[in-house]
């Protein structure tokens, strides 16, 4: 379990060091560069690295929530828009699943 830990840790030191070298050397446009180098996605980057390197998830699983909580904002703005499709999607789905039932039904 040790060397779980110790290689996760190994493998996220290395990932910000590589991305705090490409932010330096303006590998990528502003626009991408704000995003992808913000401080808040750090959280997220390291819990997806410790959810794919570490047999016990709970670091990153908390990591992810972290980095989730540093976004809200941001999802609740993105998926607004959404809600407004919501309710035509619903009754989309539950009338699909009412003409597939109905077909199951008659064989």
């Amino acid at each position: 379990m040790k060397n779980d830990s110790r290689l996760s840790w190994a493998i996220t030191l290395i990932f910000f060091g590589i991305l705090f070298l490409m932010e330096h050397l303006r590998l990528f446009p502003e626009p991408v560069r704000h995003m992808l180098f913000d401080f808040r996605n750090y959280p997220f980057y390291a819990g997806i690295i410790f959810l794919l390197t570490n047999k016990n998830h709970t670091i990153g699983i908390i990591l992810l929530i972290i980095g989730i909580l540093f976004r809200l904002s941001d999802i609740i703005r993105l998926t607004q828009n959404v809600s407004e499709f919501i309710w035509p999607a619903l009754l989309i789905v539950a009338g699909v699943v009412m003409l597939l039932g109905t077909k199951k039904r008659k064989r």
